[in-house]
Protein backbone atom coordinates (compact mmCIF):
# COMPACT_ATOMS: atom_id res chain seq x y z
CA UNK A 1 0.00 0.00 0.00
CA UNK A 2 3.00 2.63 0.47
CA UNK A 3 3.56 2.75 -2.82
CA UNK A 4 0.23 3.63 -3.97
CA UNK A 5 0.70 6.68 -1.60
CA UNK A 6 3.95 7.57 -3.30
CA UNK A 7 2.39 7.76 -6.82
CA UNK A 8 -0.88 9.80 -5.66
CA UNK A 9 0.81 13.41 -5.64
CA UNK A 10 1.81 11.83 -9.59
CA UNK A 11 -2.08 10.88 -10.08
CA UNK A 12 -3.30 14.39 -8.79
CA UNK A 13 -0.74 16.50 -11.50
CA UNK A 14 -1.94 14.12 -14.16
CA UNK A 15 -5.23 14.55 -13.62
CA UNK A 16 -4.82 18.50 -13.65
CA UNK A 17 -2.17 18.59 -16.29
CA UNK A 18 -5.62 16.57 -18.64
CA UNK A 19 -8.30 17.96 -17.62
CA UNK A 20 -7.46 21.58 -16.80
CA UNK A 21 -9.40 24.76 -18.41
CA UNK A 22 -6.16 26.18 -20.19
CA UNK A 23 -4.76 28.98 -18.96
CA UNK A 24 -1.99 28.98 -20.47
CA UNK A 25 -0.96 32.78 -21.96
CA UNK A 26 -3.56 33.97 -20.63
CA UNK A 27 -3.12 37.40 -18.72
CA UNK A 28 -5.97 39.16 -17.20
CA UNK A 29 -6.18 41.60 -14.24
CA UNK A 30 -9.47 42.27 -11.47
CA UNK A 31 -10.03 43.02 -8.24
CA UNK A 32 -10.38 42.02 -5.10
CA UNK A 33 -11.73 42.52 -1.49
CA UNK A 34 -10.73 40.41 1.42
CA UNK A 35 -12.09 41.03 4.93
CA UNK A 36 -9.41 40.56 7.93
CA UNK A 37 -10.01 38.00 10.75
CA UNK A 38 -8.43 36.95 13.38
CA UNK A 39 -8.37 33.31 15.51
CA UNK A 40 -5.96 31.75 18.32
CA UNK A 41 -5.84 28.68 16.05
CA UNK A 42 -3.41 30.18 13.70
CA UNK A 43 -1.52 32.33 16.07
CA UNK A 44 -3.14 35.49 14.92
CA UNK A 45 -5.38 36.34 18.73
CA UNK A 46 -4.68 38.41 21.34
CA UNK A 47 -1.37 39.27 22.50
CA UNK A 48 -0.62 40.14 26.49
CA UNK A 49 1.94 41.59 29.17
CA UNK A 50 1.88 42.35 32.91
CA UNK A 51 3.88 43.89 35.16
CA UNK A 52 4.32 44.62 38.74
CA UNK A 53 6.69 47.46 40.11
CA UNK A 54 7.39 48.44 43.92
CA UNK A 55 7.85 52.35 44.69
CA UNK A 56 10.02 53.20 47.48
CA UNK A 57 11.07 56.06 50.02
CA UNK A 58 14.31 57.73 50.47
CA UNK A 59 14.61 55.25 53.29
CA UNK A 60 14.87 53.17 51.46
CA UNK A 61 11.50 52.18 52.60
CA UNK A 62 8.59 49.86 50.49
CA UNK A 63 5.84 52.05 50.12
CA UNK A 64 3.23 49.96 47.61
CA UNK A 65 3.25 47.40 44.34
CA UNK A 66 1.55 48.46 41.68
CA UNK A 67 0.47 46.06 38.54
CA UNK A 68 -0.45 46.81 35.19
CA UNK A 69 -2.26 44.30 32.18
CA UNK A 70 -2.16 45.01 28.44
CA UNK A 71 -3.82 43.14 25.89
CA UNK A 72 -3.73 43.94 22.15
CA UNK A 73 -6.71 42.06 20.55
CA UNK A 74 -6.96 42.15 16.83
CA UNK A 75 -10.52 43.30 15.37
CA UNK A 76 -11.85 42.81 11.91
CA UNK A 77 -10.00 44.72 9.18
CA UNK A 78 -9.95 44.31 5.33
CA UNK A 79 -7.52 44.36 2.49
CA UNK A 80 -8.42 45.51 -0.33
CA UNK A 81 -6.82 46.44 -4.11
CA UNK A 82 -5.81 44.98 -7.76
CA UNK A 83 -4.63 41.51 -9.09
CA UNK A 84 -2.82 40.57 -11.83
CA UNK A 85 -2.49 37.07 -13.22
CA UNK A 86 -0.12 35.54 -15.74
CA UNK A 87 -1.17 32.10 -17.35
CA UNK A 88 2.56 29.98 -17.49
CA UNK A 89 0.92 26.72 -18.73
CA UNK A 90 -2.13 24.80 -18.51
CA UNK A 91 -2.18 24.41 -14.75
CA UNK A 92 0.29 27.15 -13.44
CA UNK A 93 -0.20 30.17 -12.99
CA UNK A 94 1.78 33.45 -11.46
CA UNK A 95 -0.26 36.37 -9.51
CA UNK A 96 0.91 39.78 -8.33
CA UNK A 97 -1.00 43.35 -7.71
CA UNK A 98 -1.19 45.88 -5.08
CA UNK A 99 -3.17 45.74 -2.01
CA UNK A 100 -4.27 48.67 0.45
CA UNK A 101 -4.21 46.47 4.09
CA UNK A 102 -5.87 48.14 7.22
CA UNK A 103 -5.88 46.26 10.13
CA UNK A 104 -7.74 47.13 13.33
CA UNK A 105 -6.96 46.65 17.01
CA UNK A 106 -8.46 47.18 20.65
CA UNK A 107 -5.83 47.63 23.45
CA UNK A 108 -7.21 46.95 26.78
CA UNK A 109 -5.44 48.52 29.61
CA UNK A 110 -5.88 47.40 33.64
CA UNK A 111 -4.40 48.96 36.57
CA UNK A 112 -4.95 48.93 40.34
CA UNK A 113 -6.86 52.45 39.70
CA UNK A 114 -8.43 52.35 36.40
CA UNK A 115 -9.81 50.29 32.79
CA UNK A 116 -9.09 51.60 29.54
CA UNK A 117 -9.93 50.40 26.19
CA UNK A 118 -8.17 52.06 23.18
CA UNK A 119 -8.73 52.07 19.68
CA UNK A 120 -6.13 52.21 16.98
CA UNK A 121 -5.19 51.14 13.39
CA UNK A 122 -2.34 49.94 11.57
CA UNK A 123 -1.88 51.10 7.60
CA UNK A 124 0.07 49.30 5.10
CA UNK A 125 0.74 48.93 1.15
CA UNK A 126 1.12 45.27 0.02
CA UNK A 127 2.90 43.93 -3.40
CA UNK A 128 2.15 40.14 -2.84
CA UNK A 129 3.79 37.42 -5.47
CA UNK A 130 2.19 33.51 -5.54
CA UNK A 131 2.28 31.06 -7.57
CA UNK A 132 -0.73 29.16 -8.56
CA UNK A 133 -1.59 25.68 -9.44
CA UNK A 134 -5.31 24.56 -10.69
CA UNK A 135 -7.21 21.51 -10.27
CA UNK A 136 -10.63 21.36 -12.93
CA UNK A 137 -13.96 19.92 -10.91
CA UNK A 138 -16.37 20.68 -13.46
CA UNK A 139 -16.43 22.65 -16.47
CA UNK A 140 -16.66 26.11 -15.09
CA UNK A 141 -15.14 25.36 -11.66
CA UNK A 142 -11.91 25.12 -10.70
CA UNK A 143 -9.62 24.47 -7.56
CA UNK A 144 -6.61 26.27 -6.49
CA UNK A 145 -4.00 26.52 -4.01
CA UNK A 146 -1.21 28.64 -4.06
CA UNK A 147 2.16 30.14 -1.94
CA UNK A 148 4.30 33.32 -1.98
CA UNK A 149 5.61 35.74 -0.55
CA UNK A 150 4.42 39.79 0.10
CA UNK A 151 6.38 42.90 0.91
CA UNK A 152 4.74 45.68 3.23
CA UNK A 153 4.59 49.10 3.31
CA UNK A 154 4.54 51.18 6.80
CA UNK A 155 3.91 54.62 6.19
CA UNK A 156 4.15 56.38 9.98
CA UNK A 157 4.33 55.48 13.16
CA UNK A 158 1.10 55.41 15.57
CA UNK A 159 0.51 57.16 19.04
CA UNK A 160 -2.81 57.01 20.82
CA UNK A 161 -3.32 58.93 23.92
CA UNK A 162 -5.87 57.93 27.40
CA UNK A 163 -7.03 58.90 30.25
CA UNK A 164 -3.99 57.10 32.20
CA UNK A 165 -1.80 55.53 29.63
CA UNK A 166 -0.10 56.65 26.73
CA UNK A 167 0.76 54.07 23.99
CA UNK A 168 2.82 54.43 20.52
CA UNK A 169 3.84 51.47 18.07
CA UNK A 170 6.60 52.19 16.31
CA UNK A 171 8.04 50.48 13.21
CA UNK A 172 10.28 47.89 13.46
CA UNK A 173 11.40 48.59 9.81
CA UNK A 174 10.01 50.90 7.19
CA UNK A 175 9.29 47.21 5.40
CA UNK A 176 8.52 43.97 6.06
CA UNK A 177 7.80 40.62 4.24
CA UNK A 178 5.85 38.13 4.88
CA UNK A 179 4.45 34.44 3.76
CA UNK A 180 1.57 33.86 1.72
CA UNK A 181 -0.66 30.33 1.61
CA UNK A 182 -4.05 30.35 -0.12
CA UNK A 183 -6.92 27.98 -0.80
CA UNK A 184 -10.25 28.42 -2.93
CA UNK A 185 -12.32 27.91 -5.30
CA UNK A 186 -13.08 29.58 -8.85
CA UNK A 187 -16.12 30.24 -11.61
CA UNK A 188 -15.09 30.70 -14.79
CA UNK A 189 -17.35 32.00 -17.69
CA UNK A 190 -16.68 32.35 -21.62
CA UNK A 191 -17.34 36.06 -21.59
CA UNK A 192 -17.97 37.33 -18.45
CA UNK A 193 -14.85 36.79 -16.51
CA UNK A 194 -13.65 34.76 -13.55
CA UNK A 195 -15.49 35.06 -9.71
CA UNK A 196 -13.32 33.46 -6.76
CA UNK A 197 -14.09 32.51 -3.56
CA UNK A 198 -11.38 31.23 -1.15
CA UNK A 199 -8.95 32.11 2.24
CA UNK A 200 -5.38 33.82 2.71
CA UNK A 201 -3.24 33.34 5.39
CA UNK A 202 -0.95 35.75 5.98
CA UNK A 203 1.88 35.47 8.62
CA UNK A 204 5.37 38.11 8.66
CA UNK A 205 8.53 36.82 9.04
CA UNK A 206 9.01 38.91 11.68
CA UNK A 207 7.54 41.72 14.08
CA UNK A 208 5.75 44.51 12.16
CA UNK A 209 5.31 47.01 14.95
CA UNK A 210 7.01 47.49 18.20
CA UNK A 211 3.87 48.68 20.89
CA UNK A 212 4.88 50.46 24.31
CA UNK A 213 3.09 51.70 27.19
CA UNK A 214 3.43 53.79 29.97
CA UNK A 215 1.99 56.45 32.08
CA UNK A 216 2.77 59.90 30.46
CA UNK A 217 1.94 61.77 34.40
CA UNK A 218 4.20 60.05 36.42
CA UNK A 219 7.93 60.26 36.26
CA UNK A 220 8.59 56.67 37.99
CA UNK A 221 5.84 54.48 35.50
CA UNK A 222 8.10 51.82 33.95
CA UNK A 223 7.74 51.49 29.80
CA UNK A 224 6.60 48.08 28.90
CA UNK A 225 6.18 46.96 24.96
CA UNK A 226 4.87 43.81 23.07
CA UNK A 227 6.07 43.18 19.89
CA UNK A 228 3.26 43.14 17.22
CA UNK A 229 3.02 40.32 15.19
CA UNK A 230 0.55 41.52 12.51
CA UNK A 231 -0.45 37.89 11.40
CA UNK A 232 -4.05 37.52 9.64
CA UNK A 233 -6.68 35.44 8.15
CA UNK A 234 -8.35 36.68 4.79
CA UNK A 235 -11.53 35.79 3.22
CA UNK A 236 -11.26 36.67 -0.04
CA UNK A 237 -13.54 38.18 -2.69
CA UNK A 238 -12.32 38.28 -6.51
CA UNK A 239 -13.40 39.26 -10.08
CA UNK A 240 -11.01 38.83 -13.03
CA UNK A 241 -12.06 40.61 -16.54
CA UNK A 242 -11.99 37.83 -19.35
CA UNK A 243 -8.90 37.83 -21.45
CA UNK A 244 -8.27 36.08 -24.41
CA UNK A 245 -5.13 33.87 -24.90
CA UNK A 246 -2.04 35.70 -26.19
CA UNK A 247 -1.18 34.70 -29.90
CA UNK A 248 1.99 33.38 -30.37
CA UNK A 249 4.53 35.10 -31.87
CA UNK A 250 5.75 33.62 -35.04
CA UNK A 251 9.39 33.42 -35.99
CA UNK A 252 10.27 35.34 -39.43
CA UNK A 253 12.70 33.35 -41.40
CA UNK A 254 15.63 35.66 -42.35
CA UNK A 255 16.03 35.85 -46.25
CA UNK A 256 19.57 35.21 -47.78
Amino acid sequence: MKYYYRLLPLLLFGLSHNFSFSQERVVTAGFQFKPIFSSKFFNTGPQELSWTAAYYDTVPQLIYKDSAFFKIVPQSGYCVGMVIRKGLTETWSLETGINFVRRNYELQLNDSVVSENILFKLVSYQIPLQGLVFIQLSDYIFMDVSMGMAVDFYPSDIATFGERFFHSSTRVSWMSSSVLANIGWEYRTEKNGYFYLGASYNRPFNSIMRSFFKRPNNDYGPEEYIDLRGNYLTLDLRYFFHSDPERRKKKMKKKV
